[in-house]
């Protein structure tokens, strides 16, 4: 880097010739392409800007002048090193060029120390600029405005009292006096621009300094003075090198409204005017020999920017873990943050494109949303207004493609020289890469380098990516296709995510979006029919549910070939279709180090994606895929899903609704629909599609199970006919085990005394609501006594499962297997008493209790309902709902009833309990953290008069990530009276934060009929009590079980009027309210306290159930108290 031409406000890269076109172009005016143009810098100290331009541009011809030789002579060995045979420097002085016949240029930049001439001086360069300029020539001069006069001549007046002080009057001391001075003053003055304009000229050259701040000086000019004077010498205003800085609101929206009262229409005066408003500093102005005023717009036209190409090298920011932030990072590392999302599309889209640029087109195309059909054209525009006004670091713009958008090279190479490598002399040597961004290099980019760009470890990654950040490579769109895939037959994937948009980019053709020139099917081989005979057979194992059997076959054909395409395909393909998500996206990334351009392989991989939970990377992924392929019935169906995930319910309805208008609907796609409907609350359409995807596929029991899901949470739906639905979900199960003539008789010994092994099927051991209830249990097990056995029916496999395996005897993995195959292994391990903890929510194994692998079959925890099967023998319930007497009817199953003074495990790192809110705020404020799901119209008719009748109260709603949802329940509680200011909307948060807004909650009220379960003993803990309704169903009865546990029975209703009635009664009773909340955690047991154990009772009703069980006697329901 040149550090005598830093520029305060102008970056050599915003003054190189194609900045310079770029800035033309918004006025208007028409310059030569300057890939073939005759450039001249005058003040180019050593010559880094047009270096920069010689190198990206080689059939340009281009000169250099500048007054200092020793700056000349080191731009001079610079270019040498660089090899560039179209740059020449040469020293020279004003006298010299005034003398010599320069030709016709096509720019011509007058800057450093010639942007300090004095007057008579100046008009002598510029006429010898018109005199030498071509006939579309532009002259860019840097000059000093007198707007900025008042910092200047403070700066002039320090110095020159610190020099006159000293007792040497040479040149060298007063510079030197001169220099400290300035060190002085940029320690000691406040931030503003005469501390900026002080560090400025510390970074100037001995002879610069003296020329601005030392020497007599005649007056400087106004910007209207300054135009005259152009204009007497056959030159005309073009306007600024960095138009923006012409646009009033660049300066904030203050001084945009102020000039446009005062400025008026003319141009020329209107820049004076807004030279005033901000004291202009400095200024590059652009001159032109042919084009008039009245052919200049008044303003740079923003229009124009539909028309340049766009290049940045941004990243996305992203935390250890790999959560992504709505923000990026700049070239100079500095970071930005915005909520818009196109313009986080946008940035990401060139991060991804970098070095290469990318047309406004290209950017439209690829910020469309295929789920959002609006024209985001405008949207697009309106963001790259706000890039181009604000500047950011990273960002450039030209009016034709990049240079690196010419390289022809298939294979990678740097841009610079690597004759010399690093040494004492060139280690600290800045470049600059062909946009005009400088950059150095360190020693381990240099050995990379050196080594042909040469390996696919860590530290080759790093120094790879390092150096396609700082423009230091260039190649072809396939050089760096094939660049990126050395690293993807790692099959790494921490290589492959940050790549994904790179990737969607290199696979389809310009005019689609994409890098490529056209669009093509690089399959490097086809798949022999060998291959193709074992994918076959593969895929048949598969769907016969013979795991095993089809990933040793896959294992064995890759093995073979282990970089044949066939054999990664089928391998990734047998891994996809069996659930093996880790390793098949290991697969995938190796298989796409040899192919990529496959929409199947990108499908395969964004299912591989949402299956572990990183949905940012899916939809992206998806997204991609429909904008080439907008008719797929499983594309659409599997953007749903992440969105349903991420509990998007709106986009992921829209989503759903258009998959079920395409081809090929299978009864996956209803059922899918159901599902994301039911969670929205609309209970009623939810069960039409359930009740359609059954009838399409009836031997997938799991359709069943999310109407019955659904079902529970209708208010509409009595208890009877909710137990006639399970009834029938049973017979259903039960026909279907019948059929399946698999007899599993025990074979273990029926002794009522024998130590128990006990099994645990669910879908649910790892971080879930259901490990914080199983917890305290399975510890508390009395090993001497029981064994425990766990069957893990989620692929997911976190420190929660860890901690269940370290404490069982026995550890299976079992999603891989079928229902019958579950049986058999249940059965094989000789478990004497299982466990169902999901009922009917997701990755149950119902179907596997239904053929009796176990003697003693119980369900609990995961689904406050019946099973509905004959084979279910138990369900544990606590003691505290043995009243009302009527849950037994509801059930198929027998119920334990068993006393528990504690049956959650709450987070150790919980929040402090604060005080009561309503202490301090003077009100109460009700809440609710229940899922979207369970609010009913019904429970909104119930909040909504609570609130009515307590006018000052304030109500927070949780679980509310989509925007869509908020509107609605908005409009409802609106319509039924509640003003949307005292409603507090809360999005879903992690544990901790999710915890900690118990803090600003003094009440929850809770749902019906399916109420809280673990929001509630969260709430507890937090020392917020739940308001509850007893219902006639156990789902209705969760909540109720809760406060009992806690001794809260002041806070269950019995019926619509009296939860009414109660939670308003608290609103008076603020001092009990709060002295509820602050002893909540003492009247919880701890585990120890007094030879407390909560698995006392537990331990003893499955003895029982086993004594039962070996007297030949019929389940029955029976109750263990403490």
């Amino acid at each position: 880097m040149d550090k005598h031409n830093v520029s305060q406000y102008y970056p050599d890269h915003r003054i190189s010739p194609v900045a310079i076109q770029s800035a033309a172009c918004v006025y208007h005016l028409t310059t030569v392409e300057p890939a073939h143009a005759r450039v001249l810098e005058i003040g180019c100290g050593e010559g880094g800007c047009i270096t920069a331009h010689a190198l990206a541009c080689p059939e340009s011809q281009v000169m250099g002048i500048d007054i200092d030789e020793s700056l000349i002579a080191t731009g001079q060995r610079h270019t040498q090193a660089l090899g560039l045979s179209n740059i020449e420097l040469f020293t020279a002085g004003l006298g010299d060029i005034l003398a010599t016949e320069g030709g016709q240029f096509d720019y011509i930049v007058i800057r450093g120390i010639f942007s300090l001439l004095g007057r008579q001086e100046r008009e002598a360069l510029l006429l010898w600029c018109r005199q030498n300029l071509s006939a579309s020539g532009v002259v860019c001069l840097h000059w000093y405005p007198s707007t900025g006069e008042p910092d200047t001549a403070a700066i002039r007046e320090a110095l020159g009292y610190h020099a006159s002080r000293g007792a040497n009057a040479d040149p060298e001391s007063q510079v030197n006096a001169a220099r400290g001075m300035l060190s002085y003053l940029a320690m000691t003055l406040p931030e503003g621009t005469l501390k900026a304009q002080v560090e400025q000229a510390e970074k100037e050259s001995d002879l610069a300094l003296t020329l601005r701040y030392l020497s007599p000086t005649t007056a400087a000019l106004s910007f209207t003075e300054f135009c005259r004077q152009v204009s007497d010498l056959g030159l005309r205003y073009v306007g600024d090198a960095v138009p923006q800085y012409e646009l009033p609101r660049a300066y904030g929206e203050k001084v945009a409204t102020l000039h446009a009262l005062v400025a008026g229409q003319q141009r020329i005066s209107a820049q004076q005017y807004l030279d005033f408003a901000v004291s202009r500093s400095e200024r590059f102005s652009l001159l032109s020999a042919t084009r008039t005023e009245e052919h200049l717009p008044a303003l740079p036209d923003s229009s124009c920017l539909e028309s340049l190409y766009w290049a940045g090298n941004f990243s996305r920011k992203m935390n250890e873990n790999g959560a992504i932030y709505n923000g990026h990072i700049g070239g100079d590392g500095q970071q930005s943050s915005s909520e818009n999302p196109i313009t986080l599309r946008i940035l990401d889209l060139l991060g991804a494109a970098w070095p290469f640029s990318l047309s406004v087109e290209q950017l439209v195309i690829n910020c469309r949303k295929p789920e959002d059909n609006t024209d985001v054209r405008e949207a697009v525009l309106n963001v790259l207004k706000d890039l181009y006004l604000t500047q950011p670091a990273g960002l450039y713009w030209r009016c034709t493609p990049g240079a690196y958008d010419r390289a022809e090279n298939d294979t990678l190479r740097p841009i610079l020289s690597l004759k010399n490598g690093v040494s004492e002399e060139n280690a600290s040597q800045v470049y600059r890469n062909l946009w005009g961004g400088e950059f150095s290099v360190t020693p381990e980019e240099w050995r990379y380098l050196q080594h042909g760009l040469a390996g696919v470890d860590a530290e080759a990654w790093q120094c790879f990516m390092s150096l396609r950040k700082k423009g230091a490579l260039m190649g072809s769109p396939v050089a760096w296709k094939k660049h990126y895939q050395l690293f993807l037959r790692t099959g790494k994937t921490q290589f492959l995510l940050p790549l994904l948009n790179n990737l969607l980019l290199l696979s389809v053709s310009i005019s689609r979006g994409g890098l490529l020139s056209k669009d093509v099917n690089d399959l490097p081989q086809r798949e022999s029919e060998l291959a193709e005979d074992t994918y076959d057979r593969i895929n048949r194992l598969i769907r016969e549910k013979k795991i095993q059997d089809a990933k040793t076959c896959a294992e064995k054909l890759l093995k073979e070939n282990p970089e044949d395409i066939a054999a990664l395909r089928c391998y990734s393909r047998t891994l996809v279709l069996s659930n093996r998500w880790d390793e098949a996206k290991e697969v995938l990334c190796r298989l796409m180090g040899h192919y990529f351009s496959s929409l199947d392989i990108y499908y395969d991989l964004a299912t591989g994606l949402q299956k572990t939970n990183q949905h940012y990377y899916a939809i992206l992924l998806l997204q991609g895929l429909l904008r080439l392929e907008d008719k797929n019935v499983n594309f659409w169906h599997s953007l749903a899903y992440s969105y349903y995930q991420l509990g998007e319910m709106s986009l992921a309805e829209k989503c759903s609704r258009v998959s079920l208008r395409c081809d090929e609907v299978k009864a996956i796609h209803f059922a899918t629909m159901g599902i994301i409907l039911s969670d929205s609350q609309k209970l009623d359409e939810a069960a039409w599609f359930l009740n359609k995807a059954i009838a399409l596929e009836p031997s997938n029991f799991d359709y069943f199970t999310a109407l019955l899901f659904a079902m529970t949470h209708d208010h509409k739906v009595t208890a009877e006919q909710l137990y006639q639905k399970h009834l029938q979900y049973g017979e259903t199960v039960g026909a279907w085990a019948a059929a399946c003539h698999l007899q599993l008789p025990y074979r273990g010994i029926k002794n009522p005394d024998k130590k128990l092994r006990v099994g645990f099927v669910s879908g649910d051991l790892r971080k879930h609501p259901v490990s914080h209830f199983l917890a305290p249990f399975w510890d508390g097990l009395d090993r001497n006594h029981f064994e425990l056995v766990g069957y893990s029916t989620s692929y997911v496999h976190d420190e929660v499962t860890e901690h269940f395996a370290a404490g069982s005897v026995l550890w299976r993995q079992v999603d891989k297997l079928s229902n019958q195959q579950l049986a058999e292994q249940v059965y094989h391990d000789g478990i004497d008493i299982l466990f169902d903890l999901s009922g009917h929510t997701s990755d149950n194994r119902l179907p596997a209790f239904a053929l009796r692998p176990a003697p003693v079959q119980i369900s609990w925890i995961g689904y406050p309902g019946t099973t509905g099967l004959k084979t279910m023998d138990y369900r544990i319930v606590t003691a505290t709902l043995a009243e009302p007497a009527d849950l037994e009817q509801q059930l198929t199953e027998s119920i334990m009833f068993i006393e528990m003074r504690k049956f959650f495990e709450p987070d150790p790192q919980s929040p402090d309990i604060e005080p009561l809110p309503a202490l301090k705020n003077g009100y109460l404020t009700f809440g609710s953290f229940n899922r979207p799901k369970k609010i009913n119209d019904e429970v909104l008719r119930v909040w909504a008069t609570i609130l009515a009748q307590s006018p000052e109260a304030k109500f927070v709603i949780g679980f509310m990530n989509d925007e869509k949802m908020v509107v609605e329940m908005t409009r409802k509680l609106e319509l039924l009276g509640i003003e949307p200011s005292r409603l507090i909307f809360k999005k879903r948060a992690p544990l901790l934060d999710y915890l900690a807004y118990h803090n600003e909650i003094d009440i929850l009220l809770d749902a019906f009929p399916y109420s809280g379960g673990t929001t509630s003993n969260h709430a507890c803990w937090m020392g917020v009590p739940t308001l509850t309704l007893c219902g006639a169903t156990m789902a209705a009865r969760q909540g109720v079980d809760i406060m009992r546990i806690h001794g809260l029975e002041n806070f269950i209703a019995y019926s619509e009027e009296d939860y009414i009635q109660k939670a308003l009664s608290w609103c008076d009773r603020l001092p009990e309210l709060n002295e509820i909340r602050m002893t909540m955690r003492e009247r919880m047991p701890a585990e120890t306290a007094g030879g407390f154990n909560v698995a006392d009772t537990f331990g003893r009703a499955l003895r029982e159930a086993w004594r039962i069980y070996c007297a030949g006697e019929a389940h029955r329901t029976f109750t263990v108290l403490e």
